[in-house]
């Protein structure tokens, strides 16, 4: 008892940013696996997740295919926007009703269906995406987001070899625009990620104490910390906005370009979303490539792009900090309000609706 009260305060002053115990046996199962033969990471269909850290409770439902939306018509002759995208599409940390998609949904009356998805979910993953799910579903226009602090390290393959590569997941592999779509492990049910029905002894330490979750947490840590060095990512080469190489922009841009093929005459925007520490460092050099080459090949495509780093500047640093999780790093009630004002004010299907 008095491990568990220790714990419960260290972890909340210290911001440790590990799930907390629900006291529910809510999640008898995990968030996401990979169970989807062209994309990998889906959830497990009609399924709930309770997670909570020092500054969120949410509970996660998914629908009959595995997406945090509701139950939606592949076709219909209402207008609708498909979203693409990886965890901050999907909304972790926030509720529904706080969602950069729920909130356009509601102000336009517009039906957006959400297809983001945590768990590693990149550009490649967004193509296979559309291509083989979301594009069956009737709509008009398409939202894709992409985080540059995950995106190009999710979409590299020689990255994830080195980290594991015991995902079942797609990546192109080759050079622009003569690609090879690989996977890593030849079968799914090979991947590291399937459900697995815990022990009861299990969920209890997990659902129940905090002392069974920070243990698992500093085994993760050790396990870092026994990476030989020279396997570990130098974290000053780390893919950001500021970081990346020509290779991995191409894939990201290949998939962008491979999206519009397919979307035809509707809409699309490209929107791309800065982390806290890529203001920070906006502020104090100034500069952003990668906003100027995603335009660049957005505008050739006659794809509409928004840079949301520079939306940024008239903020404070007090208010930037606001735009996200203390807890998490996703985006925040006041994060998905902030692009959900930026995207309807510069998507052309918001005017035209």
């Amino acid at each position: 008892m008095l491990l568990e009260i220790v714990l419960a305060i260290y972890i909340r002053t210290a911001e440790i940013k590990i799930e907390l115990p629900t006291y529910t046996f809510q999640n008898t199962y995990g968030f996401w696996f990979d169970l989807d033969e062209n994309f990998g990471t889906l959830h497990l269909p009609n399924s709930e997740y309770r997670q909570k850290k020092y500054c969120f409770d949410v509970i996660y439902k998914s629908n009959s295919k595995g997406l945090r939306d509701i139950e939606r018509q592949e076709y219909t002759v209402t207008k609708r926007v498909v979203a693409l995208g990886d965890s901050f599409t999907e909304g972790i940390g926030v509720q529904l009703e706080d969602r950069l998609t729920n909130l356009l949904e509601k102000q336009n009356k517009i039906p957006h269906l959400n297809f983001g998805l945590a768990g590693n979910f990149g550009p490649t993953q967004y193509l296979m995406m559309y291509k083989t799910l979301a594009k069956k579903y009737s709509h008009e226009a398409i939202l894709l987001g992409v985080l540059p602090s995950n995106d190009f390290i999710d979409d590299d393959y020689e990255i994830s070899l080195k980290v594991g590569g015991d995902r079942y997941q797609p990546f192109f592999k080759g050079h622009y625009p003569n690609y090879e779509l690989v996977y890593h492990t030849d079968s799914i049910n090979k991947s590291k990620a399937k459900p697995v029905n815990h022990s009861f002894i299990y969920k209890v330490l997990k659902n129940f104490t905090y002392s069974y979750n920070m243990y698992r947490y500093l085994r993760v840590m050790k396990g870092i910390k026994a990476i030989p060095e020279d396997q570990l990512l130098d974290e000053s080469k780390i893919p950001s906005y500021f970081n990346y190489s020509q290779k991995q922009f191409n894939r990201m841009r290949f998939s962008i370009e491979e999206i519009k093929r397919l979307a035809g005459d509707r809409k699309v925007m490209v929107y791309s979303i800065p982390i806290y520490k890529e203001i920070i460092a906006y502020r104090e050099h100034g500069k952003n490539p990668l906003g100027r080459e995603l335009k660049a090949i957005c505008d050739s495509i006659n794809v509409e792009y928004l840079d949301l780093l520079p939306q940024t500047e008239s903020f404070t640093i007090e208010q930037c900090e606001t735009l996200f999780l203390s807890c998490d790093g996703h985006w925040s009630e006041a994060g998905n309000a902030f692009a959900k004002k930026q995207i309807e004010s510069n998507f052309s299907y918001y005017k035209n609706k």
